[in-house]
């Protein structure tokens, strides 16, 4: 059906579209064509329930225009400036938002090269000049770890001494607790003579020459010492 159209035309023949030199031919032309487009325009919003405004000037300046019923040609006017200026808002943003998302995406880029040169990869690209800067970057930066850590180091050991001291206290305060019932007695010279004879009679008199042992009595024991005596004597 189309290709049967075609040859249709092309049997009728089809006039070249170019501006027609001769006036009056160009008016008649006009007026015929305008007529025609007016009428589709017409037809399209009756059919097809469409809102159709038409504006044409001539070559002399004279205007023609056509709107759709029960419309009126100023409103659909206002009509196109609004869906123009609402599209132009919303190109606006989008072509704003992917600026953005394009400028992100070109620093994170950077921002992870510059990681992997940190960490000594990627470094072909680098220059003299960069590899001195990058050097001298990381120097500082262990400056700044080491003085930290020295911090750390500090805060701890005051801690630990804080701890010391508090256990100190603990320790001074519970000995100062103690039932204070006998003083602490150590023995570093033999009894005399008589003491031991009284103890130990004639056992002294056989063995007078051996030595006893020192000993040294606690608070908490108040009757160590009798019964260390005691048993000794027993025992000899």
């Amino acid at each position: 059906m189309y290709e049967e159209e075609i040859t249709v035309k092309m049997g009728r023949g089809k006039i070249e579209i170019k501006r027609i030199e001769n006036t009056s031919n160009r008016q008649v032309t006009f007026s015929k064509r305008r007529n025609g487009l007016l009428k589709k325009a017409n037809e399209l919003a009756i059919l097809c329930d469409a809102q159709v405004g038409v504006i044409i000037f001539s070559c002399t300046g004279k205007m023609f225009e056509f709107c759709s019923s029960p419309l009126n040609l100023r409103y659909l006017i206002d009509k196109y400036q609004k869906h123009v200026s609402v599209q132009g808002e919303d190109f606006g943003a989008r072509h704003q938002m992917m600026y953005e998302i394009a400028r992100m995406k070109e620093e994170n880029d950077k921002l992870e090269l510059f990681i992997r040169q940190y960490l000594g990869k990627d470094l072909t690209s680098l220059t003299l000049n960069d590899t001195i800067n990058i050097e001298k970057q990381l120097e500082s930066s262990i400056e700044k770890v080491r003085n930290r850590k020295e911090e750390l180091l500090n805060q701890q050991l005051s801690n630990l001494r804080r701890k010391e001291h508090i256990l100190e206290d603990q320790n001074n305060y519970l000995y100062r607790m103690m039932p204070d019932e006998q003083p602490m007695m150590t023995v570093d010279q033999k009894p005399g003579p008589s003491a031991m004879m009284d103890l130990f009679g004639d056992v002294y008199q056989q063995d007078g020459a051996s030595e006893l042992p020192a000993y040294r009595l606690q608070p908490m024991q108040p009757n160590l010492q009798q019964v260390s005596f005691l048993s000794h004597g027993l025992q000899l």
